[in-house]
């Protein structure tokens, strides 16, 4: 992934919209790791075909040729590392365009209206950018039931407006629900009353009033306030959160740089003070990320709201199930998102002279139908969801169709993903996808 500056968030948010496009785990491991070198695949996709019934694991026979840990690394250095490094740029650019806003909001300048725009502007780029992270989740992002991850962004487990309509009151009255011995800091608070989904809320929402139906002392208040005190409490709220957000950005990236940081451990896989025993094992722990695409994606972000799971409406079409519906964003998360496994899978990352990606491997491994089969698939859910006009909230309402025409352009990559693609390269499925017949 090319490392962006945060220059300009609302050229980098338009064009990741409009680019062209172009539970039991009794499997293990694959058993078809043919240990061959081969050519690289026709350039020309293929039509997909239904991938093949995964067989019973066994041992492979013969040792690859191909040079596991040269891929390892490239996908540390080159896509891994940039995503984080390229989300904390974003997230402190997020934190000082919001102080600005917060500044002029509480001056009422004229310049506020603008401020607010750009503040949003900078939570797109920062969510966009985030997005790519999602779809990268090994190490400190996911170690202690993924806390930091949490702490930046809970969905789909947080949101609820009130629980951050509260920490809003709480954090403009300093402490929580009066208690003058319980002062307000949000590195206490849950994960649910903070993260990008409180920002969007705060910087988004235009219903100015509280979402509660039961009323504290301290929430009581609020709707009797002017429209600017509010805006500024949420504001000063958004803030503090982007402060944090900072916060656990610095903390992943400490824990993931450095000479004995996971990337360390990843890159030296097979040597002495790395947790992983092979450059194989280290694939498979990174392997096991492209496994959002299966429940995160296509599932919960668009199989829900669709009506294909239990959803907030029971088990019908649910708009405002979508993911970022406040913003209407959905759609850029899951650009960013499908973007990010492409960049996993094809190892086109910050340097452009090496790409070395899972194509290739299973190139080596005389698997180019695979590979070409899931980059068809690829270009065919990316053409699909930039072809929806619109916000995928009213996409789901209006044209149902054409947002069920990318749910199955993403299933027949993960399809390829759960079957042929761990067979050839002899990988794992995670336990969160064992058992998923979809």
């Amino acid at each position: 992934m090319r490392v962006l500056s945060p220059l300009s968030a609302v050229a980098i948010a338009v064009t990741l919209l409009l680019s062209g496009c172009g539970e039991s785990s009794s499997s293990t491991a694959g058993s078809e790791f043919a240990g061959a070198n081969g050519s690289n695949g026709p350039t020309t996709p293929t039509t997909p075909t239904t991938p093949t019934t995964p067989t019973s694991p066994t041992t492979p026979t013969q040792p690859t040729t191909f040079d596991e840990a040269a891929l390892v690394s490239n996908l540390v250095n080159n896509v891994l590392t940039p995503a984080l490094i390229q989300f904390d740029e974003f997230a402190k650019a997020q934190k000082t365009q919001i102080g600005e806003y917060c500044v002029a909001e509480k001056a009422q300048t004229a310049e506020s209206a603008d401020l607010h725009e750009k503040a949003k502007d900078s939570w797109r780029a920062t969510m966009a950018s985030w997005q790519y992270v999602e779809m990268m989740q090994v190490g400190p992002i996911i170690t202690n039931s993924k806390e930091l991850k949490g702490n930046i962004y809970s969905w789909p487990a947080g949101g609820a407006l009130c629980s951050i309509d509260l920490d809003i009151v709480y954090h403009d009255d300093g402490v929580i629900n009066g208690n003058a011995n319980n002062p307000y800091n949000i590195k206490n608070r849950t994960t649910d009353r903070k993260g990008l989904i409180a920002i969007e809320h705060a910087l988004f929402n235009t219903n100015y009033d509280h979402n509660c139906t039961t009323v504290n002392a301290a929430l009581a208040p609020w709707n009797g306030k002017t429209i600017n005190e509010r805006k500024v409490a949420r504001c000063e709220f958004a803030n503090t959160v982007a402060g944090d957000i900072v916060d656990n950005s610095a903390e992943i990236l400490s824990r993931w740089q450095g000479d004995n940081g996971f990337a360390s451990q990843l890159i030296n896989a097979g040597s002495s003070g790395s947790q992983f025993d092979s450059a194989h094992t280290a694939l498979n722990e990174i392997s096991k990320a492209l496994f959002y695409m299966t429940k995160e994606l296509k599932d919960q972000k668009l199989g829900e709201p669709l009506g294909l799971f239990t959803n907030s409406c029971g088990s019908n079409i649910c708009p405002q199930d979508v993911e970022s519906d406040i913003s209407e964003h959905s759609k850029e998360n899951l650009l960013a998102n499908i973007r990010a496994f492409r960049q996993i899978f094809t190892g086109d990352g910050s340097n452009a002279d090496n790409t070395l990606g899972f194509d290739d491997f299973l190139d080596a491994e005389q698997g180019s139908d695979v590979k070409q089969r899931m980059l068809t698939g690829l270009d065919e859910a990316e053409a699909a969801l930039l072809a929806i006009d619109g916000s995928l909230q009213d996409a789901v309402e209006n044209n149902t169709a054409s947002v069920t025409n990318v749910h199955d352009k993403v299933k027949d990559v993960t399809d390829e993903l759960k079957n042929d693609f761990i067979n050839k390269l002899a990988l794992e499925l995670p336990q969160t996808s064992a058992g998923d017949n979809d």
